[in-house]
């Protein structure tokens, strides 16, 4: 989910931009699904896919190339969220290329061994036959599909190894930044520990000069007795 663009942040204004593109995208090829496989619409809307699936692999790259750009002014949280969200747009568009591939791989096969379409076997033979001139597909035509769709399929996979290696950088990030944080609290328990035994100690002393002050009472009591008395056989005497 896009964080809310509270600030007019011109970084999240594009990552709506990404998601909505898309969400466009995946709506284009639901409809595209509802046509037939050799409708003109269905290749009007394969051609409007192709071209915005294009758009939105380098919107992305703009996206995470600004991201790096601004990640000195976020904090460290702040970035590792944002970074997320562009992985997760990374991964919709490798899922997107993926359904696109796979659709448009089974709409050339079914054009091509359709029923009255020139096919690489003849209706009336069982034997081979060569592409007729009149068909709409050649065998380099077919040769050329197959290298389109191998190339986006290996684009898919490229965009997925960044993603995988860019968390393994950030799972290798959390694991350093909790070995630091466990240095820490050793840190603080060890500087407890020895503040402890002090307070302990400290405690043991004021009990024993308590206790000297306690036996002490009792001598100034009988030398003020004492002197009491003094006092009065002067005054008799």
């Amino acid at each position: 989910m896009a964080l809310i663009n509270i600030d007019g942040d011109p970084w999240l204004s594009d990552l709506d931009a990404c998601e909505r593109l898309s969400n466009e995208i995946q709506s284009h090829l639901v409809a595209r699904n509802r046509q037939g496989q050799l409708s003109p619409e269905y290749s009007s809307i394969s051609g409007q896919v192709r071209v915005r699936l294009k758009q939105f692999g380098s919107e992305l790259e703009q996206l995470n190339k600004k991201l790096r750009y601004i990640s000195g002014a976020l904090t460290s949280a702040e970035a590792e969220r944002r970074q997320r969200l562009v992985e997760a747009l990374q991964s919709k568009h490798v899922q997107l290329q993926k359904q696109f591939s796979t659709v448009e791989a089974s709409a050339e096969r079914a054009s091509l061994f359709a029923p009255g379409s020139n096919r690489l076997f003849d209706d009336d033979d069982d034997d081979p036959a060569l592409i007729r001139p009149e068909s709409s597909y050649t065998v380099n035509d077919l040769r050329a599909q197959q290298t389109r769709i191998l190339e986006d399929q290996n684009e898919g996979l490229e965009a997925l190894s960044k993603v995988i290696s860019r968390q393994k950088v950030l799972a290798s990030q959390i694991g350093n930044e909790v070995d630091r944080h466990n240095e820490i609290l050793d840190d603080i328990a060890d500087t407890m520990e020895t503040t402890d035994s002090r307070l302990n100690r400290e405690t043991r002393q004021i009990g024993v000069v308590t206790e000297q002050d306690s036996s002490t009472r009792g001598y100034w009591v009988v030398i003020g007795v004492l002197a009491l008395a003094i006092v009065l056989v002067s005054i008799l005497l």
